[in-house]
């Protein structure tokens, strides 16, 4: 991921792509900030600036996906930058409609809500028809386009702002109180039980008419009473909540699909955040969540695949370490592998991303995140990850930092298939052999959290045979291991392990047991 910044020296920026290049990166992925392409007026579109710097890109050998960033750079963590939203956009409509509030009443402006339908079905479609216009001729460079869907460029409301209060790891605030946004669930629930007597009876309440149907009125009570679990009124409120996001989602993606497909013919995502913490809070499980407008990922990973879009999700670095621990309840670990096993289930395309940039001066600290990230990348169906950030991997002037290496080592893997074939191995009637090893692409030895590559018996050269892709020119030690018919290793190759410096093509290793 290249940096938020503007480049201002064009030269070193191509040195810092060739370092990338040389060391195995496939694609740079890049902000276009609508708030400074079309900051001087309504379709007053300039693309000088991005056009250069596709040009760069193309001159580096590498490829590119632009994330068409309609939300303001800056006020988030890690921003450095200030890029707002092109001004003129507020006079589009009230402010009551273009904008967020929150339940303390800040007023948010990270990015359109998604309640301005109109303007942003009109300004979106605009957007992403200039950019077609203007990028066609550097299709052979752009593999994927993404889409941003609120503020980070991620679909999720702007819960947890530092000018809102917020501070790690509180849950942040709900962001439903507009009377555009009151509207809008009034509306809902009249369409959902047809009068208000309906309604009260579902809700155990006396209200009068639908305008007295209002966002919960104290956030904290409303998770911690259970209310936002339990009641009738927390599970309509919720799934409203969430159904802003997935119908915004739906409406961004037909404008991009309708721009974009016949231009560039590439496949186009979004992103959801890995929102990690107060995940097995006692008192409110996953409120962080639930006030950025997870309520149910199910229901968004239909959206993604009903739009026809690939998914990108974050905080694949981190652990589980604090998963118990007050006041953080942080699980990132556990949502990393759910968003996988539900994208896996609908057949949508993942990609990865680091949530906090990866650099340290202890080595053992930075391996550990890459290693972390190695476990879903290559257990979990993961097609891609996006390191964040460039500056971390190559220097200013385009050498090669520390991070680099490890970053290389453990990731950035160009795959061989490999034929792996054992011999005499001491199985029973129900067992198998499988191969495994020292990296997550060989199962980690037997690490409950890896998956070995299993061979099969082949009756006509009585042994075990089977293909997996691991990394080229990398370092591997392994051994073949056989197990029961409930996958629980019976024996262990005999010896010292097998030892190999992979080939730089396909091959195959015989293992004589």
């Amino acid at each position: 991921m290249a940096p938020l910044t503007k480049i201002t020296n064009w030269s070193d920026f191509s040195k810092q792509l060739a370092t990338l290049k040389s060391n195995g990166v496939y694609a740079l992925t890049t902000d276009v900030w609508w708030g400074d392409v079309e900051k001087n007026g309504n379709n007053q579109f300039d693309w000088s600036y991005y056009r250069q710097y596709a040009q760069v890109v193309r001159e580096s050998g590498l490829k590119w996906v632009p994330i068409i960033s309609t939300h303001q750079c800056g006020g988030n963590v890690g921003d450095d930058c200030n890029i707002p939203v092109p001004n003129w956009v507020w006079n589009l409509a009230s402010e009551d409609v273009l904008t967020h509030e929150s339940e303390t009443g800040y007023v948010n402006k990270e990015t359109v809500s998604p309640w301005a339908t109109n303007v942003i079905s009109t300004q979106y479609n605009e957007l992403y028809a200039s950019f077609a216009q203007n990028f066609s001729d550097y299709k052979d460079i752009i593999v994927k386009i993404y889409l941003s869907g609120g503020p980070a460029g991620e679909l999720r409301f702007p819960s947890y702002v530092t000018g809102d209060g917020w501070s790690y790891p509180s849950r942040g605030k709900l962001q439903a109180y507009t009377e555009t946004a009151k509207t809008d669930f009034r509306n809902n629930m009249q369409a959902k039980y047809g009068t208000i007597s309906s309604l009260n009876t579902a809700w155990k309440t006396n209200l009068s008419s639908f305008s007295q149907v209002n966002p919960p009125s104290d956030g904290d009570n409303f998770f911690t009473s259970g209310a936002a679990y339990n009641s009738q009124y927390g599970k309509d409120f919720m799934n409203w909540y969430q159904s802003v996001l997935t119908k915004h989602l739906s409406l961004i993606s037909s404008r991009a699909h309708q721009n974009f497909d016949s231009t560039f013919g590439v496949p186009i995502g979004a992103k959801i955040a890995g929102l990690h913490w107060k995940m097995n809070d006692p008192y409110m499980p996953h409120a962080t969540e639930y006030s950025a407008g997870y309520h149910d990922y199910a229901k968004i990973l239909d959206q993604f695949k009903a739009s026809n879009l690939h998914l990108t999700f974050t905080c694949l670095e981190m652990d589980n370490s604090q998963a118990y621990t007050s006041p953080y309840y942080s699980a990132p670990k556990s949502l990393v592998t759910q968003i996988a096993n539900l994208a896996t289930q609908r057949g949508i395309v993942l990609n990865g991303e680091n949530a906090l940039a990866i650099s340290s001066s202890d080595a053992s600290y930075s391996e550990s995140r890459y290693r972390n990230t190695a476990q879903h990348l290559f257990n979990e169906g993961f097609s891609g990850f996006t390191l964040l950030r460039l500056a971390n991997v190559v220097n200013a002037n385009g050498t090669k930092t520390a991070e680099m290496d490890r970053f290389r080592d453990i990731l950035v893997l160009q795959p061989i298939k490999v034929d792996f074939i054992v011999k005499n191995a001491p199985t029973a009637s129900g067992d198998t052999v499988y191969v495994t090893g020292n990296r997550w692409e060989m199962g980690m030895w037997d690490n409950a959290d890896g998956k070995k590559i299993k061979l099969t018996w082949n009756s006509t050269y009585q042994d075990w045979r089977g293909s997996a892709y691991i990394a080229a020119n990398r370092y591997y030690e392994f051994k073949a291991v056989v197990a029961g018919s409930n996958n629980v290793v019976k024996s262990w190759e005999p010896g010292s392990n097998n030892v190999w410096n992979t080939p730089s093509s396909n091959s195959s290793y015989t293992v004589q047991w």
